[in-house]
């Protein structure tokens, strides 16, 4: 698949335009299994590289030696996550309007999925000030493009993008919401305000409620496919942020 603009099957490059004329003409047939289920399967490795990341592991998982001075390392990291998240999430918020088609809206405008002013309190706690200096990583700015591109050029893909970050951050909310808390001693839901769509006990709750709204998006057969291959790509972008965090390359020391 194309990052600027057009979609790739079998060798044979269409912009999403084209796509959609010709299906205009030519009805194609509906999706044959549910696409929560499509997704499940059709992303599984790229959505265990992503989540195994050796970043993610080393940030939520990792001792960093114990102390003042890996406390303040593994926190320069976290915030250098959030701002990626930030402009993620600011992306995917301002495309919304752009949405027109009923069916794809009640999916992506899940209230949980709305995050950016949340991730703005988290930062504004760890960084105050500074919070404003902008930072986002060269793949941060790639899938942020990429939302905006496919807003524009066939919305239905959004669907993939809102998957990915269900599955990434929010299905994860409640574990990782305790990790932040304990490493950095927060009390009293300090600077894990991302963490708060979705509680521990609600999870499964929010797990169907997610499922039933991709379920119930009219599709066909070829949207379908191209919302598997598009949230295949989400997963990946992430992989790739997670591992240019990795680098600490001076231009992430914020």
């Amino acid at each position: 698949m194309s990052l600027h603009g057009t979609l790739r099957w079998g060798g044979i490059v269409r912009s999403a335009r084209d796509r959609r004329l010709s299906t205009a003409t030519s009805p194609e047939p509906a999706s044959s299994q549910p696409l929560s289920r499509r997704l499940e399967e059709g992303t599984g490795m790229a959505r265990r590289q992503a989540e195994q990341s050796t970043f993610l592991e080393a940030l939520f998982h990792g001792s960093w030696n114990g102390g003042v001075y890996g406390q303040f390392v593994r926190a320069r990291h976290y915030v250098n996550h959030l701002r990626q998240l930030h402009v993620l999430y600011e992306a995917f918020e301002s495309v919304l309007p752009e949405v027109k088609d009923a069916g794809v809206a009640r999916m992506l405008r899940l209230p949980e999925l709305r995050r950016a002013s949340a991730l703005l309190a988290d930062l504004e706690w760890f960084c105050g000030d500074t919070r404003t200096h902008p930072f986002a990583c060269a793949e941060t700015r790639l899938h942020a493009e990429r939302i905006h591109e496919v807003a524009r050029e066939a919305p239905h893909l959004l669907i993939a993008h809102a998957y990915a970050r269900c599955v990434q951050d929010l299905y994860s909310s409640p574990q990782r919401a305790q990790l932040i808390a304990q490493a950095f001693e927060l009390d009293g839901g300090r600077g894990t305000a991302f963490y708060n769509a979705v509680a521990a006990g609600e999870l499964h709750a929010f797990q169907s409620r997610l499922s039933a709204r991709l379920d119930e998006v009219a599709l066909g057969e070829h949207d379908a496919q191209e919302i598997v291959q598009e949230a295949r790509l989400a997963f990946r972008i992430q992989g790739l942020i997670c591992d240019e965090l990795a680098r600490d390359t001076p231009g992430l020391n914020g």
